[in-house]
């Protein structure tokens, strides 16, 4: 069996959560035994030496194709085509037009569904297209069952979709060194504990209402510092003009989106780990906390909550004064946090990118044998 990737994001500069996810499934593809032949088709060459490496061993192969315009529309179903690939898995959803071969799709969140009005017009027409790929595929990957509850309710048939968890790297993990002190600027403030949440600064991500249960929390208890790492979008901006309006700009740190080889020491230095995003599919940062031996704050509802199961200090998102009680409680409960490290560790080693490759492996080889 031959099968064509969509593997644009392997050259992508960016690391939002398609990249990662595209990223660790062909490294595990690339080392599953008994794995079918991958061909992962990029539009430009991969800068990142280590995982072009990947790329290009075991059963997978990548392979550039160019194209001044349509990609996806006319270049990559020509290739796959003329490569007589059995099945083309595309990871973020959209699918070409035309295929000469089923496909599988990836579908990660329905963010857009719930909250229009933080989607410009052109994305919520870009999103409207692929719920269409999800309905016209011959079978989709949810990342969650949360993510397949909102697929069904958005008229696919249940009985197309397969539940396909993510995994979390192995480079997550409690051993190794701490956060360096120059690691980003503000750094070498940190070195005695600090507050921690990583994600793309969005409103769904709920960081002002994070902002407001900090500065409650200060009020009565001497807290350590509030790092809220990710791209400064406009919404970043507005959340340090929020940070200065609450008084909190000495304690709040936005080094923007760290790099990947600082993310792990990032995660194992923390006190804890804040995440109280108000929709996530998947919310593999909470996975990443856990796997780091970090206890975690997350939101009691969607994919956090699925992800964290009893591991996680659970709470409503949209209540501060929640937020502020489990962040005190923590902070004053070394006990406490001792319980929710070793329940988030144990938890996390449920979740491997090795399982998540077996399992969409399974689901290629059925989509196949169906025809």
């Amino acid at each position: 069996m031959r099968v064509g990737l969509d593997a644009r994001a392997l050259a992508s500069t960016t690391r939002s959560g398609v990249e990662a996810y595209v990223a660790n499934l062909v490294r595990a593809l690339a080392a599953l035994e008994g794995a079918p032949e991958i061909v992962a088709y990029t539009d430009r060459p991969i800068a990142d030496p280590e995982l072009a490496h990947a790329a290009s061993s075991g059963s997978v192969r990548t392979e550039v194709v160019g194209a001044r315009w349509g990609w996806l529309r006319l270049a990559l179903p020509r290739r796959l085509r003329r490569d007589r690939v059995h099945l083309a898995h595309f990871p973020s959803t959209i699918l070409p037009p035309f295929l000469p071969c089923p496909a599988v799709v990836t579908v990660h969140d329905l963010a857009w569904r719930r909250f229009p009005e933080s989607y410009d017009p052109a994305d919520l027409k870009m999103q409207a297209v692929a719920l269409a790929s999800a309905r016209r595929a011959a079978r989709v990957l949810a990342v969650s069952y949360t993510t397949a509850r909102d697929l069904e309710q958005a008229g696919v048939s249940r009985d197309r979709v397969s539940v396909v968890p993510l995994g979390v790297s192995a480079r997550f993990t409690p051993g190794g060194p701490g956060l360096a002190p120059d690691a980003f600027p503000g750094a070498e403030r940190l070195q005695q504990g600090y507050l921690l949440s990583v994600c793309r600064l969005h409103a769904r991500k709920n960081l002002r209402r994070l902002l407001d249960a900090y500065r409650t929390v200060r009020e009565t208890t001497a807290a350590p510092p509030l790092v809220l790492a990710g791209d400064l979008t406009d919404y970043g901006q507005g959340l340090l003009h929020r940070a200065e309006e609450l008084g909190l700009a000495e304690h709040v740190l936005f080094p923007g989106q760290v790099p990947e080889d600082v993310l792990p020491s990032l995660y194992r230095g923390a006190t804890l780990f804040l995440y109280v995003s108000l929709y996530e599919g998947f919310g593999l940062p909470v996975l990443e906390a856990m796997a780091s031996g970090t206890p975690v704050v997350t939101a009691n509802l969607g994919g956090t909550a699925e992800v964290a199961g009893e591991a996680a200090m659970l709470v409503n998102p949209e209540q501060v004064s929640e937020i502020a009680d489990a962040m005190r409680l923590l902070l004053a409960g070394e006990e406490a946090r001792a319980g929710l490290r070793d329940r988030g560790l144990a938890r996390a080693r449920h979740f491997t990118w090795e399982q998540t490759a077996r399992e969409t492996v399974g689901v290629y080889q059925r989509v196949v044998q169906r025809g």
